[in-house]
């Protein structure tokens, strides 16, 4: 198709062509004037050769005239009238000529100027010969060819190798010489051997009936063809994805009726491409076509739709749940022409969440059962408990105040060993009543619910520390408090159990024969502050830390130990914290817990 640009100047080429031949008339008429100046030279001729005689014998009545003047007056007249009419023929004639000039100039002004300010478009002239004639700036921007270098050279050097053996440029000559013009695009050398993308256009001129040369209109199309071939890759990239898309792409236009239909809309619907092209969408319900209308609606207003789930009909009249998303087509002026629509199965996913919810149904029943059932059996241990405390406390006592009696009343009659007997009783009835201490707070802790609030450290293990230095099993111990020691966000009875457990554990482990000697000390570690309790113990690292980690029903260790460990562990992990145990520098055991700070 001839471009805008190459039809502008191929018409400005001819009227310029036409204009051209005005200088060869400077000096004589035109042949038109020319032929009717003699026409009616001769017209008037005749009339005056006819009637002159008539016309002179009514205007004079003297007849003394002689025939001689007559016919001296007649020629000295047909001289003064025709000299008269030549004379306006020839002022008439020059005056157009003069217009035509002016005009002729102008136009060639305007032609000059077009071509020198086209700087996207070389625009240059050839003669009969294919050489290059004439050249504009736009020419040596676009192929770095200077005017002086230009000038003389044939068309081919603006074409390949390959085209020049195959005879391209004069192929092109000649096509535009036989058809008037010629247009094509193809690739064009630069004055360096670059090629590039060029858009020609080849108007041949003419002269009458000859050729005077021709005239060629040459842009840079490099870019728009790159352009025009990421478009086309992007497109057949789109279409690719389209077409292999999981999910079924549908299009619409405006009338609602489909425009692309993917194979995965084949296989989700079951309607063949060619059955539903041009057509309304088939895959909607009849008792959802008003739906559909009202989603139409939406998209033709701008909107959009996002995971709306509704029914599809297959084209065998089954239905299937499908996801749809879909927005609306606009084209390049942000009008919309249609909408986009893409649907996925979820007839599976549908039948997972039915079977996920009866499932869960069933769940949260067996839960209620056996919260019914644990809650029946907490009340029952709970009541255990209470009667398993009381039932042991009183003959414990009972019996820790005989031995202590005996003790006391009877100590010169008893020997040696019974003394070492008494003071026995009196030592396990104590450990007795405290195992069964621990185990009344093991059940308050896994039952009771822990609210945590700023709890000053100083304050409990000074508290704990007096409270041990009062009793005589643990008053020969040294405590070693490194303050401050900071606050922790936790429970405050269960943080003294904790704490009073890892101090007696402490003291409790240090060999026969060794002072005991306990360093307490805290590490601010940012969000969380982390309580030191080092004893000078040998090798009792590793055992407590078995002690830790295994539940307090295994076997194999002292019970009293391991149930005190286990609450330990109990009670931090209800306070959102941890604990560990690591051998110390001073080869003895450091137990360490760690709970949020609390200031």
């Amino acid at each position: 198709m001839e471009s805008m640009a190459a039809q502008h100047f191929r018409s400005t080429s001819e009227r310029t062509t036409v204009t051209d031949r005005t200088p060869r008339f400077v000096g004589r008429p035109p042949r038109r004037a020319a032929l009717r100046v003699a026409l009616i030279y001769a017209l008037f001729g005749a009339c005056w050769i006819f009637f002159s005689d008539q016309l002179l014998k009514r205007f004079v009545s003297d007849h003394t005239f002689h025939r001689y003047h007559i016919e001296t007056i007649k020629d000295a007249l047909f001289v003064v009238i025709t000299g008269w009419m030549v004379y306006i023929l020839i002022r008439r004639t020059v005056t157009a000529f003069h217009a035509t000039e002016a005009a002729r100039h102008e136009s060639e002004n305007r032609l000059k100027v077009l071509i020198e300010r086209a700087r996207d478009y070389a625009i240059f002239t050839l003669d009969n010969n294919g050489r290059v004639t004439s050249w504009n700036r736009g020419a040596q921007q676009i192929t770095d060819w200077r005017e002086d270098e230009i000038l003389g050279q044939p068309l081919k050097v603006f074409y390949g190798a390959d085209d020049v053996l195959g005879q391209v440029p004069e192929k092109d000559l000649a096509r535009a010489r036989n058809e008037g013009w010629t247009e094509a695009e193809a690739m064009r050398v630069r004055q360096d051997g670059t090629q590039f993308w060029a858009n020609v256009h080849i108007t041949a001129l003419k002269e009458g009936d000859a050729g005077s040369g021709f005239l060629v209109v040459l842009r840079d199309v490099t870019e728009r063809k790159r352009a025009q071939d990421a478009l086309r890759q992007v497109n057949q990239t789109l279409a690719t994805v389209i077409e292999n898309s999981p999910l079924a792409i549908v299009t619409m236009d405006l009338a609602k009726n489909v425009v692309s239909w993917n194979a995965a809309a084949e296989q989700l619907f079951g309607w063949k491409q060619a059955d539903v092209l041009g057509k309304p969408m088939p895959a909607v319900p009849p008792e959802r076509r008003a739906l559909y209308e009202q989603n139409t609606e939406k998209l033709m207003r701008g909107q959009r739709l996002e995971s709306v789930e509704v029914p599809g009909l297959r084209a065998d009249g089954s239905y299937v749940d499908v996801a749809l998303w879909a927005a609306p087509l606009v084209d390049f002026r942000g009008n919309i022409v249609g909408n986009v629509r893409l649907y996925a199965d979820i007839s599976q996913r549908k039948r997972y969440e039915k079977e996920l919810k009866e499932f869960s149904e069933m769940l949260e029943r067996r839960v209620e059962e056996r919260t019914a059932l644990l809650e029946e059996a907490n009340e029952e241990l709970q009541a255990f408990s209470f009667t398993v405390s009381h039932d042991l406390r009183l003959p414990l006592r009972s019996l820790q105040a005989m031995a202590k009696d005996l003790l006391v009343s009877q100590t010169e009659r008893l020997d040696e060993a019974g003394n070492s007997d008494a003071l026995r009783i009196v030592g396990a009835a104590a450990r007795m009543e405290r195992q069964v201490e621990d185990l009344l707070e093991y059940s308050r802790l896994s039952r009771s619910d822990l609210r945590l609030e700023p709890v000053s450290l100083v304050l409990i293990v000074h508290e704990l520390i007096g409270r041990l230095e009062r009793d005589p099993d643990y008053s020969n111990a040294q405590f070693v408090v490194q303050e401050p020691l900071g606050w922790v966000k936790a429970h405050a009875l269960t943080l003294q159990y904790v704490i009073l457990n890892l101090l007696v554990n402490a003291v409790t482990h240090v060999g026969a024969g060794t002072r005991p000697s306990i360093h307490i000390s805290t590490q601010d570690q940012r969000d969380v502050i982390r309580l030191f309790i080092e004893d000078n113990s040998t090798n009792q690292a590793a055992s407590d830390m078995e002690q830790l980690r295994e539940p307090a029903s295994a076997t194999g260790k002292s019970t009293e130990s391991r149930l005190g460990l286990t609450l330990v562990r109990r009670g931090i992990e209800r306070m959102g914290g941890t604990v560990g145990v690591e051998p110390s520098a001073s080869g003895g055991t450091r137990f360490w817990i760690e709970l949020p700070r609390g200031d």
